[in-house]
């Protein structure tokens, strides 16, 4: 028990650092299956960054541990969509997002649950009702296609993300616009200009950075980029 301590507290540690770049490089070096159980423990943090830190962290853990032994990330992909399921009885704060992080950083583990990654957001399938969840749903969607845009595009994207433009929470709104120009679909362009007076702010996380922002700017600079 003491030897869990203490990694629990070195993964802690290491996200709360100045350098995270440091402590990424850290994180990468630990044993891959201890790692992720903590840093998966870190989903749920109350302070944003660290929240977010632990995202990216799992996405390069789970990266370096698909080189080395595709069936272990596998199984840790698996426990990530346990955690999503209605009967493990969890509230999956951070997860929607973790999942999209793990697959934008594998393209092996990206081709096999791409689909399960839009379920998420897609009314039909495994929708997450609930506005905080389903941000963050969002966002992996958007960071998946960041990475594999025309993975996502092949798997009806589009189709599941522009509903959400109309979407009453704000967060929800502009995390869909900010997806869809990572998505790269010139048929996004008309909905998105209809964002353009939607001054409601929101945060998203950002390359790296935790930006306060509007759904318009996001649906602005999410044209912008389709338009390039």
């Amino acid at each position: 028990m003491a030897g869990k301590a203490v990694s629990r507290r070195r993964v802690r540690r290491l996200l709360a650092a100045e350098d995270f770049a440091a402590s990424l490089r850290e994180l990468r070096a630990m044993p891959p299956e201890q790692a992720l159980k903590y840093l998966q423990a870190g989903l749920p943090a109350s302070q944003p960054i660290l929240k977010w830190r632990a995202v990216t962290a799992l996405g390069q853990v789970a990266q370096g541990l698909a080189a080395r032994d595709l069936e272990g990330a596998r199984d840790f992909v698996r426990r990530l969509l346990w955690c999503l399921n209605e009967e493990s009885g969890a509230v999956p704060w951070g997860v929607a997002e973790a999942l999209g992080e793990v697959l934008a950083n594998s393209p092996e583990l990206a081709q096999e649950y791409v689909n399960l990654q839009l379920s998420y957001i897609w009314s039909q399938g495994n929708f997450l009702e609930f506005g905080p969840l389903l941000t963050g749903a969002v966002w992996g969607v958007g960071r998946l296609a960041s990475a594999h845009p025309e993975l996502a595009r092949g798997c009806c994207a589009l189709e599941r993300l522009v509903p959400l433009l109309a979407w009453p929470e704000a967060s929800v709104r502009g995390t869909a616009a900010w997806a869809l120009g990572h998505l790269g679909e010139g048929q996004a362009v008309e909905p998105l200009e209809k964002l353009a007076d939607d001054h409601e702010q929101l945060e998203i996380w950002d390359a790296g950075v935790l930006r306060q922002t509007s759904v318009a700017e996001l649906a602005g600079e999410a044209i912008n980029k389709i338009i390039k």
